[in-house]
């Protein structure tokens, strides 16, 4: 028996199949990771836990499911990007108080979440890595081409050795530069160029399958 697709499953989560709806939720844990690290921004990293909030989402996506209505990948990767933003400015204004009770400085997110903001970065801190991979000029299998390029870029970072995946996020989504985040790392500028060198040949190899 094949693989069953996202719309297959959401059409059975739909009739109450609470499996189909839990291997709903494991195909995009890796594309809410890249989500939430991305609109957590670095303040608000230093103060909870990426695994913490990724499932308090994944309770979310299950708790409210019932009330998403779309039809296919396109719209429910849209529903779960504004999910976890309304997860995330609710984080932003937690802390805030928080920091204001304790006498401090309000904190503000990092990357302050729009909804209205077009496809690139907004789609969870892949726009520039898939920029960077021209996936235009590739030649992906047919299921990629049936599924979103986004979610299966979350996917790929997942399967990259866990230095490669970092560099890529540090310099990509977080905008860091070579030597930044060398410095953070411990090695030399051009071991990180290395790094990341790899890093986008491997993705590239991965997404182009």
């Amino acid at each position: 028996m094949g693989v069953v697709g996202p719309i297959e499953l959401m059409a059975q989560a739909r009739a109450g199949q609470a499996e189909a709806l839990g291997e709903l939720c494991s195909l995009y844990r890796n594309y809410l990771r890249m989500v939430v690290r991305t609109g957590l921004g670095p303040k608000l990293r230093e103060r909870v836990e990426l695994s913490d909030v990724v499932q308090e989402a994944l309770v979310e996506v299950v708790r409210q499911f019932p009330q998403f209505t779309g039809q296919n990948e396109a719209a429910l990767v849209g529903w779960l990007r504004r999910l976890v933003g309304q997860k995330l400015a609710d984080l932003g204004r937690y802390h805030s108080r928080a920091k204001r009770a304790a006498g401090g400085a309000a904190l503000p997110l990092d990357s302050p979440w729009s909804e209205n903001a077009g496809g690139g970065d907004s789609a969870g801190g892949g726009g520039k890595l898939l920029d960077m991979l021209s996936l235009s000029q590739t030649s992906p299998s047919e299921d990629a081409s049936r599924r979103e390029q986004i979610v299966l870029l979350a996917d790929a970072l997942d399967g990259l050795p866990d230095q490669e995946t970092e560099v890529l996020w540090l310099y990509h989504a977080d905008g860091l530069s070579f030597e930044a985040i060398g410095d953070r790392l411990g090695v030399s500028r051009k071991s990180v160029r290395g790094i990341w060198a790899r890093g986008l040949t491997r993705l590239k190899r991965h997404m182009s399958k």
